[in-house]
């Protein structure tokens, strides 16, 4: 056997090591690098680390349950009718009850149809202690954050403008967005159907001379101290929607009289001598009627005291009635009747009371 491997070598080196060196060399190379990776595999065999597992902790993540976040988010709205130009008051009420802190949260109050839109968002008094907190930006409500644990509370008031005249309900939702431990969050809430009372044009004019130019008054014009002067007053409704019991309302000076000259287009006219007061009713105003009118005729005596003034013809003029759909009254005050006669456009500006 030794023989054989003797053999071996001196052949090899005959034919290899004696021509040409780097042979050699190259095998010794070989040969370190075999002794040093069998050194290196029995040091790997042997070699038994001590992990200590327990005194490693694994940093902790909160979990954030993506069906179920920890904000609590209302908005209440009241009443669920209103008149338009009343605009609607909006409570705003979140709840962090969460471990995490909420971050740029962003709540826009979008609108479903076209048939409104919000003209502007005001809030109330006491907005001016959290007005850092609770940011408006248009049809918006901005929040830097909201700490684990704590809550915010505002009071707003959201006007509304129509765009469509005639419609009836404003169907309306808050777009929620968040962000919770840099995950966001988006969400809708629905809000309330706002139920919006129709509009209802009432007028009250004064006439000697009608605007066709047809003279319905008599008497002297400028009215004389001692010489009665004959007005025609038109009481005029147009509604915009459907209305109940609507009553208009009015009262004559004492120096006045009612004629019991009529003319009468819808309900029923009736004058008190006793409160001295004209009272208008129709029991239904409907969709855009325009034939809802009352014509009387009243008898100014004009008296001294009242020389060079505009002498009064009605006063306490107002009217209210019933929104069939939204249940909400409608009333207003009219602005009195005088002499000026500012709707006959042939005699404004002629009703100074002259001596005789």
């Amino acid at each position: 056997m030794l023989k054989t491997i003797k053999h071996y070598f001196q052949k090899r080196f005959d034919r290899f090591y004696r021509l040409k060196r780097w042979h050699l060399i190259l095998d010794i190379s070989l040969l370190i690098i075999i002794l040093f990776l069998i050194s290196v595999l029995v040091k790997l065999t042997f070699f038994k680390p001590d992990f200590n597992f327990t005194t490693w902790v694994a940093p902790q993540h909160i979990q954030v349950d993506l069906n179920n976040p920890d904000l609590e988010i209302n908005f209440i709205t009241a009443p669920e009718a209103i008149h338009l130009e009343d605009g609607l008051n909006v409570e705003l009420h979140i709840k962090n009850v969460g471990k995490i802190d909420v971050n740029n949260l962003k709540f826009n109050l979008f609108l479903k149809n076209n048939n409104f839109s919000i003209s502007r968002i005001v809030a109330d008094s006491n907005y001016e202690l959290d007005k850092n907190v609770v940011r408006i930006n248009g049809a918006e409500f901005l929040i830097n954050e909201i700490k684990a644990g704590a809550e915010i509370n505002s009071t707003f008031k959201v006007y509304f403008k129509d765009k469509i005249k005639g419609s009836k309900v404003i169907n309306w939702q808050v777009n929620a967005e968040y962000y919770v431990d840099n995950q966001l969050f988006k969400n809708t809430i629905n809000l309330v159907d706002i139920k919006v009372s129709a509009s209802l044009n009432v007028q009250a004019a004064g006439y000697y001379n009608s605007p066709q130019g047809d003279q319905l008054g008599s008497g002297p014009l400028p009215p004389v101290v001692g010489l009665p002067t004959n007005f025609w007053v038109f009481f005029k409704a147009e509604p915009s929607g459907d209305f109940e019991s609507f009553v208009m309302s009015a009262k004559l000076p004492k120096n006045v009289d009612f004629t019991e000259s009529t003319s009468l287009l819808a309900g029923s006219l009736n004058y008190n001598p006793s409160s001295r007061q004209v009272i208008w009713r129709v029991d239904n105003l409907i969709t855009g009627g325009t034939d809802y009118r009352a014509g009387f005729e009243v008898q100014l005596n004009p008296t001294a005291d009242q020389i060079g003034k505009e002498a009064v013809l009605l006063s306490s003029i107002k009217f209210q009635a019933l929104d069939s759909f939204s249940g909400l009254k409608v009333e207003k005050n009219i602005l009195g009747l005088d002499t000026d006669l500012e709707h006959d456009t042939i005699n404004k500006g002629e009703g100074k009371i002259l001596a005789q």
